[in-house]
């Protein structure tokens, strides 16, 4: 009956903190239904997209899993850069304790 089971709807929505080639930071806002960490991944190793793969650093701040993911990525866009800090803290706190329950 394992074929049966209905795969987990939802995805992860994730912040990050990329520094571009000039020198400023700009926080980027995704989503992914695989690990946080592998996006994180791609992201690092220049694979992640035109938008963070051309600066030089990109430091992931947190990640939590929604149901509604579109939702919850718009939600995430239209806060300031320190609100979306502060759910980055967060998401890590969530994301890191859900693992080791």
């Amino acid at each position: 009956m394992g074929w049966f089971t209905k795969k987990k709807s939802g995805e992860y929505v994730y912040v990050a903190e990329s520094t571009r080639r000039d020198g400023s930071k700009k926080i980027y806002t995704g989503m992914t239904r695989r690990s946080p960490k592998v996006r994180w991944g791609e992201h690092m190793s220049g694979n992640g997209g035109k938008w963070t793969s051309n600066g030089k650093y990109f430091k992931p701040l947190g990640a939590v899993w929604s149901s509604n993911p579109r939702k919850a990525e718009q939600t995430v866009k239209r806060m300031n850069p320190q609100q979306k800090r502060v759910f980055g803290r967060i998401a890590a706190y969530k994301y890191n304790k859900r693992r080791w329950d």
